[in-house]
């Protein structure tokens, strides 16, 4: 830790971004995960690749499948930082 990880994956996907259809960057994802828990981070992807008023999928694998759908096909450039 500390030694600007975070920061160095930041600037590249700065850099990089424009090349993708869809991005994202989630940060914290051992954070979260073991505070809110998989789903939490799940519906958090879904809030990028979804349009606006459209997160409203309740149940895991409707949200898997809807992942899978959003992102077939598509030049993606997902960064999920502090993943151990």
């Amino acid at each position: 830790g500390g030694m600007g990880k975070t920061t160095i994956a930041k600037v590249l996907y700065n850099r990089i971004a424009a090349q993708f259809m869809i991005t994202t960057f989630i940060a914290n994802v051992r954070e979260d995960s073991k505070s809110q828990g998989l789903v939490h981070l799940q519906k958090q992807l879904l809030l990028y690749i979804l349009p606006r008023g459209k997160n409203f999928i309740s149940t895991v694998d409707e949200r898997i499948h809807m992942i899978k759908d959003r992102l077939c096909f598509k030049k993606v450039l997902l960064v999920l930082d502090d993943v151990w």
